[in-house]
């Protein structure tokens, strides 16, 4: 059940911040802090803007880029487990260094065509090494570690064609629902960044359509996510909050995280890092059941009531339209629940699963506030429901394989070296509760 928060109406910003990095500032013993891993994270999404990237694509270039950037940044003096790196460390070098040359190395193979102007972000950053020996070092080791996971990653299957041919016109089997080109039906088969499969976590098929499960499922989701039959603003606010991207989304809210804490480079560096390759192969695991089901949305199945189809629960109902446009791919399972969940689970392993208080902005300009990451993954998935574009069958299944991928993730991979995490690994749990110290004061 949702909790009843409150809204208010903003002008849109040019930045996204949390409540948090707005109004709190506190000290730290902790290095100073560069929040470079959030910075090449925006600037990667603008020139990813320019190059009219899909979405599967950008997410699965955005891990390339946060796992080169971690590995350049570990390997300073190897703190965690590398994900691609398996070179010598070099305490020599400077970290900003190799993180920013790690960026740059990945976003010029990804984009050729944007190498001068990468470089000259990437000049900013290195214009501020004072050290000549250690800024060296650092560029040395930032494209080794680039490189490293450039190759692992160079054969990994991605494709991120739209072409497509719906099943035939049976109750039941998922038909396009507008004219806009399909999303990813090709990335299952991509090798993901974690699992060993797509299906290292597989799941159950969807319920029977004359199971009670469905047919209830597809009554409540003709009432609470149409058009016309949803009134309440709040609601209505919440389904469009979530809309958009949800890995956009945590992605923003990981960065604001990060910066609230100030968090050490390496330490922000991981948190994206994780954060992403969750995300990634969240999307892998689910687009593998989603295109193997092949479900249709709650939009096809009202639409064929008494038309092909009987459900002893509903009347036939003309002109329903779900409230949020439903996304170009098959319904089961929920996705943003499922990347939705996965994301949970890496941010509760970095900052603890107690109160951290939070804000989201969207798009549309609203702010919501937040006091868990638990909080805001649950109103994620609530709202694929209220947005009349999932069934409850299918939230359930999707919360499940999140939190399978990204309990797997956080706890197996990028892991510590040593058994017992030094004070600047502990930087970011420490910061939440510093954080909501403060804030009940």
């Amino acid at each position: 059940m949702l909790t009843q928060t409150h809204w208010t109406r903003k002008p849109l910003s040019k930045a996204c911040i949390t409540g948090l990095a707005a109004t709190l500032f506190f000290s730290t013993s902790a290095p100073v802090q560069a929040e470079l891993a959030a910075d090449w994270q925006e600037t990667a999404m603008r020139f990813a803007a320019k190059e009219k990237w899909p979405g599967a694509q950008r997410q699965r270039n955005l891990t390339l880029l946060h796992a080169a950037m971690f590995d350049a940044a570990n390997a300073v003096d190897g703190t965690y487990h590398a994900f691609a790196y398996n070179g010598p460390k070099d305490p020599t070098a400077d970290r900003s260094a190799a993180v920013t040359q790690a960026a740059l190395t990945v976003m010029q193979a990804l984009m050729p065509e944007q190498s001068a102007d990468l470089a000259a972000t990437a000049q900013d950053a290195f214009a501020s090494v004072s050290d000549a020996m250690a800024l060296d070092s650092g560029i040395k080791l930032g494209k080794a570690a680039a490189q490293a996971v450039l190759d692992l990653r160079e054969a990994d299957g991605a494709d991120f064609s739209s072409d497509f041919t719906p099943g035939p016109k049976d109750v039941g089997i998922y038909q396009p629902t507008s004219e806009r080109p399909m999303v990813a039906p090709k990335i299952r088969k991509m090798q993901p960044f974690a699992l060993t499969s797509a299906k290292q976590f597989d799941v159950p098929p969807p319920p029977q359509l004359n199971s009670l499960q469905f047919q209830r499922d597809l009554a409540e989701v003709a009432i609470l996510g149409g058009a016309a039959s949803q009134a309440d603003p709040e609601l209505i606010a919440i389904a469009k909050l979530h809309a958009g991207s949800g890995s956009g989304a945590w992605n923003q809210i990981a960065r604001d995280s990060s910066r609230a804490c100030e968090l050490p480079l390496v330490e922000e560096a991981r948190t994206l890092a994780l954060l992403n390759i969750a995300l990634t192969d969240a999307l892998i695991a689910g687009f593998n059941a989603k295109y193997t089901y092949q479900l249709w949305r709650p939009e096809t199945a009202i639409a064929a009531l008494g038309n092909g189809y009987e459900n002893p629960q509903m009347d036939a109902m003309d002109d329903w339209a779900s409230l949020v446009a439903a996304p170009m791919h098959p319904e089961y399972p929920c996705q943003h629940c499922t990347s939705g969940s996965a994301a949970q689970q890496v941010m509760e392993a970095v900052f603890g699963a107690d109160e951290f208080t939070f804000s989201f902005e969207g798009k549309d300009g609203y702010s919501r506030n937040y006091q868990t990451f638990a909080q805001f993954a649950e109103e994620e998935s609530e709202s694929r429901v209220i947005g009349g574009v999932h069934y409850r069958r299918s939230n359930t299944v999707g919360d499940m394989l999140g939190y399978q991928i990204g309990n797997h993730i956080s706890s197996e991979f990028l892991t510590p070296v040593n058994a017992v995490l030094n004070s600047e690994s502990s930087a970011a749990t420490d910061c939440a509760g510093i954080l909501s110290t403060k804030l009940s004061q």
